[in-house]
């Protein structure tokens, strides 16, 4: 016999009283497992996958409670895959798009991506925030104007997340950001050798990204022009 859902598992039920079902996109996996994670504990059934461009074929073939979408990605970035969303597909006329981005901060002032998403929230979310948006999302299915919810600071963020998860959690958690960036810096390495600025501009974005999350201040910092040897040397004093 199953267990009866938790109380906040039951607050976002369907009518019928199915569990509802979110779409999130994120490309950094130590990212993914954990707000997947936060998600899963609230009571949603959680289609994760890496990109974009991934999120629109999901959207096309299924019908989803709530899309949540990273800015930053490979392959069709979370700005373009909410406008095609939105401009495509007729049956998520009503669904609620979050942001999630390490950068809305620096963005939220600007009007461009307003026409896609209907809210956003910082990168990393803490369970608070992310608790706070979803129930937003779920009780205004037709919202195309609520506020932006304040970015709290970096450092208050990485603690609530630290705060939320076990240490033995923690660590693989970190452990994994940790080869994440290493193989980042070594793809910066080959781009910057083959000249490909590119390519080295969207590594560097991604380091910044995966930095901000976990609280690497210094490596975020370093990750916007300083070279791979000086990255490796930042991440080696991060690990201890």
């Amino acid at each position: 016999m199953s267990a009866a859902p938790s109380p906040l598992a039951q607050k976002f039920q369907r009518a019928d009283g199915s569990p509802r079902r979110v779409l999130y996109a994120e490309d950094q996996i130590t990212s993914r497992v954990v707000t997947k994670a936060m998600l899963e504990r609230m009571g949603f059934l959680v289609d994760a996958v890496e990109d974009g461009e991934l999120a629109l074929n999901a959207a096309r073939n299924d019908n989803y409670d709530v899309i949540l979408l990273d800015i930053e990605m490979p392959v069709m970035d979370g700005v373009t895959a909410a406008r095609s969303i939105r401009a495509e597909l007729s049956h998520c006329a009503d669904t609620p798009i979050l942001a999630l981005s390490a950068f809305l901060a620096d963005s939220t002032e600007h009007s461009e991506w307003r026409d896609a998403f209907d809210s956003a929230l910082p990168k990393p979310a803490n369970s608070n925030e992310l608790l706070k948006a979803m129930t937003s999302a779920v009780a205004f299915k037709t919202a195309r104007a609520k506020p932006i919810p304040a970015m709290p600071a970096a450092s208050d963020i990485v603690a609530a997340l630290r705060g939320n998860l076990s240490p033995s959690i923690w660590g693989r958690l970190m452990g994994m950001a940790q080869d994440e960036m290493s193989h980042q810096i070594n793809t910066l390495g080959a781009a910057e050798e083959a000249r490909d600025q590119a390519m080295a501009d969207h590594v560097r974005a991604s380091i910044r990204g995966l930095a901000a999350s976990f609280g690497a201040q210094e490596i975020m910092v370093l990750a916007a022009t300083a070279a791979p040897g000086r990255l490796r040397e930042a991440l080696h004093s991060f690990g201890r």
